[in-house]
């Protein structure tokens, strides 16, 4: 299986739609409408963030994404998704570790990211020296890492 982490395009908007989309509809279905209703925002930034956004390709397939934004001295990880049938594979693993280097070269040292509680990537990101610090909206746990 050659992965590739590569830098994303404006032709991998709608695979990242798909994935957001899902997550919605798997992890917070109440929250459906309101997403649906922010799309513009969303869209505005997935595309104003696009350096920042890294897609995972397994021979030619769509694997996975990841996008962080500069939040003061914080790079903060918005999103970080593993297509279904690539879970527990490696690809999160190499996408988060692209969000790490991709922050420390340009100049962050502070990294941040929100989990819910019951999403199995906390062990991911825990095994990546991240602490959970604080819960913050709904319920999310904040987890920080120093590089």
């Amino acid at each position: 299986m050659a992965l590739q982490v590569r830098q994303a395009c404006v032709t991998d908007l709608p695979a990242i739609y798909r994935g957001e989309e899902s997550y919605i509809l798997t992890w917070e279905p109440a929250h459906e409408a309101s997403w649906r209703s922010d799309l513009e925002r969303h869209l505005t930034r997935w595309t104003e963030n696009l350096d920042h956004l890294k897609i995972a390709v397994i021979v030619d397939a769509f694997a996975g994404y990841s996008l962080w934004i500069p939040d003061g001295n914080y790079a903060e990880l918005c999103t970080l998704h593993v297509a279904p049938g690539f879970r527990r594979s490696g690809v999160g693993t190499k996408l988060l570790e692209a969000y790490m280097f991709d922050a420390a070269c340009q100049g962050f040292t502070q990294l941040r990211l929100s989990v819910r509680p019951d999403n199995p990537a906390r062990v991911m990101y825990e095994n990546a020296g991240f602490l959970c610090i604080s819960t913050g909206a709904n319920g999310y746990l904040i987890y920080e890492r120093c590089l």
